[in-house]
């Protein structure tokens, strides 16, 4: 793989990574209709990242770019934390804690496990 692959690829799993650990902060320090707004932003910025990234398309229909069902195990888990600080007195200190934790943790398992469709002589398919 190129050094302009790696690139590509570490700032999209980034990206994804930091907007999924803001979120899950948001979701656990703020009440609706924040942390549903926040939420949808997530979604609507992962699809844009997507189409930017080219990892939608027909060409790859199937295999988007995504991890291994690990990676929603991962995701639910550090959303079920959220949930639960989610109101308590903690939730101020913790929220933010989480968030940097659910970014680590997802930009880690990502670089590992995620499946990037790269386009080019390159792709190995």
């Amino acid at each position: 793989m190129s050094t302009k692959t790696d690139s590509t690829v570490r700032n999209y799993w980034l990206a994804l990574s930091a907007l999924f650990g803001i979120t899950i902060s948001v979701v656990a320090m703020t009440d609706p209709p924040w942390s549903l707004i926040m939420v949808a932003a997530f979604i609507l910025f992962a699809v844009l990242q997507a189409i930017r990234y080219r990892q939608l398309g027909r060409d790859i229909q199937g295999k988007l770019a995504t991890a291994n069902p690990g990676a929603g195990i991962v995701a639910a888990v550090f959303g079920g934390a959220a949930v639960l600080i989610h109101g308590t007195p903690i939730a101020f200190w913790a929220g933010p804690l989480l968030g940097l934790l659910t970014f680590a943790a997802m930009y880690l398992f990502l670089q590992r496990y995620g499946r990037f469709h790269k386009d080019g002589p390159e792709a190995t398919a």
